[in-house]
């Protein structure tokens, strides 16, 4: 197809993403200068309005989950997308934009084919599955294998707390992490790992045999928490990790009509957030009624406590002692002597790093491995994910973001590749409650100032959280492409001052 009008040049505004179209053909232009660049409108990852983006330096950064491309060439510089742009051929004749609506084709193949070295990636989760992606989309050529206990994995787990218990997408329609160009050149081997033997270099199966590796990267992920009570193995009771889990949780919660979740941290909330969608009756048992005040501060976590109480979700605050059945559970003994009446339950009281089968390499005391700063363990062995502790400014942190987990597992692959870089990322994460997207950039513990402004009833606010002069930490509603804008300019010190000024700035 020949190149067509879009727009002429004097009306597209410099730097500012800009949307037309094409026919059927939505086209996303970039104008630097003179030069003018045609992509895909919609994020590769989600379908995010790219207009809608940060424009920062020579990076594009999507509005809703952040992921970064090269405004050059439309590369993937940071996931959550596990795709470069597509690029549209672009020409400028007489001050017109001319584009052909056919996509360019990749620049470069895939790498595959040679049957060494061997690359091993164990775990398919979201840090195996940006290595994988890593490994094969920087051209390597050997052997890429992927161990992974779970037979349908890679997909995507945000959607199992988000969007399958809402009812707004079935448990068979959860997204594959990646395409099929990816997938046919990695070798799979569904097995659970019994041990690594680092020294020699090799996985043991379970099952029986092994396999011996050139490199290694651990993104093993965390299983979830269940307290050791009694009854705590009664029918009735859950976890919530896998797609087989969460499909047998929702079975018996379309029965029941009813769900007590234990504890209140970002999967349980957003569990009970997607159930009230379906008017499920849900009951929130936790020590402290007010959720995320950890991480949101007192007058954001009451915000939450609130808008899910408005919702109809029911709170009980108090700890539990012990569940109650013969065969199946039938309530909660909680430490005060109060029964709460219950037939399904989740234990929603966090995860801890899946580690057990790791034997010959130090452990931390919560169960991670400490890495160095490229999120090497020992020589030819890598971690990435929630397994990983790794060195930072405000000291060694484990953070267990989805997003953070992509990024590590991109890095350590790029330096499974001999790129030596250091991973020294801005943590984000993202949480949908009833059907609004709240982010989250850096990571504040402890902060000794804080400033909110806007409205968090309107939904549209932002909150500075500050540690000696210097922002930590960025939560919001409503300002995503504002939001994007920080995750760019935060790889940067900022101190409070200057993320306020940044925010009236973009009011102005």
């Amino acid at each position: 197809m020949n190149y067509q009008f879009i727009v002429a040049l004097k009306d597209l505004p410099q730097r500012q993403p800009t949307k037309k179209k094409l026919g059927e053909t939505e086209v996303l232009l970039i104008r630097d200068g003179e030069n003018v660049h045609a992509y895909q409108a919609k994020c590769p990852h989600a379908g995010a309005p790219l207009e809608q983006g940060a424009l920062c330096g020579d990076k594009l950064v999507c509005p809703w989950h952040k992921a970064v491309f090269n405004i050059a060439d439309g590369k993937m510089c940071d996931p959550l997308a596990l795709a470069d742009l597509k690029q549209y051929p672009l020409r400028i004749e007489n001050g017109q934009v001319l584009v052909n609506p056919k996509a360019m084709s990749p620049a470069a193949p895939i790498g595959s084919g040679a049957a060494s070295p061997v690359y091993v990636v164990l775990g398919g989760g979201a840090a195996g599955s940006a290595a994988l992606w890593t490994l094969r989309h920087e051209g390597f050529k050997g052997r890429v294998v992927l161990v992974e206990r779970e037979e349908d994995a890679p997909y995507d787990r945000t959607a199992l707390t988000k969007f399958v218990p809402s009812g707004k997408m079935d448990i068979n329609e959860v997204p594959q992490l990646l395409k099929g160009d990816v997938l046919e050149h990695i070798e799979r081997i569904h097995a659970n790992v019994a041990r690594i033997d680092s020294k020699q270099q090799r996985l043991i199966f379970s099952e029986g045999g092994e396999l011996s590796f050139d490199k290694l990267l651990i993104a093993s992920g965390g299983v979830p928490v269940k307290p050791d009570l009694p009854g705590n193995d009664l029918a009735g009771v859950h976890l919530l990790r896998s797609r087989r889990q969460t499909d047998t949780l929702l079975k018996e919660v379309d029965e029941s009509q009813q769900i007590v979740i234990i504890g209140n941290n970002f999967i349980g909330m957003e569990l009970a957030s997607a159930l009230r969608n379906r008017d499920i009756d849900v009951t929130v048992l936790a020590r402290h009624s007010v959720p995320f005040a950890k991480t949101f501060g007192e007058e954001i976590g009451n915000y939450f406590y609130n808008l899910h109480k408005s919702n109809g979700v029911k709170f009980i605050e108090g700890e539990i002692a012990s569940l109650e059945g013969e065969h199946h559970v039938t309530g909660l003994r909680l430490k005060d002597g109060k029964i709460i009446a219950a037939d399904v339950v989740l234990f929603a009281t966090g995860i801890k790093p899946a580690t057990s089968f790791i034997h010959d390499l130090p452990l931390q005391e919560d169960g991670s491995l400490q890495t160095d700063d490229q999120l090497r363990v020992a020589e030819n062995i890598w971690v990435a994910g929630d397994i990983a502790t790794y060195p930072s400014a405000q000291g060694p942190l484990r953070i267990e973001h989805y997003r953070v987990a992509h990024q590590q597992g991109r890095i350590a692959a790029k330096n499974m590749l001999d790129y030596a870089i250091v991973y020294d990322r801005v943590p984000f994460f993202w949480t949908t409650q009833f059907a609004t997207r709240y982010d989250y950039v850096g990571h504040a513990e402890e902060w000794d100032e804080y400033k909110l402004v806007g409205s968090l009833e309107d939904k549209h606010f932002m909150a500075f959280y500050g540690k000696q002069g210097q922002l930590a930490a960025v939560s919001s509603c409503g300002m995503y492409t504002l939001s994007a804008k920080f995750v760019a300019l935060m790889q940067q010190p900022m101190t409070m001052q200057e993320g306020l000024a940044l925010l009236e700035e973009s009011h102005s």
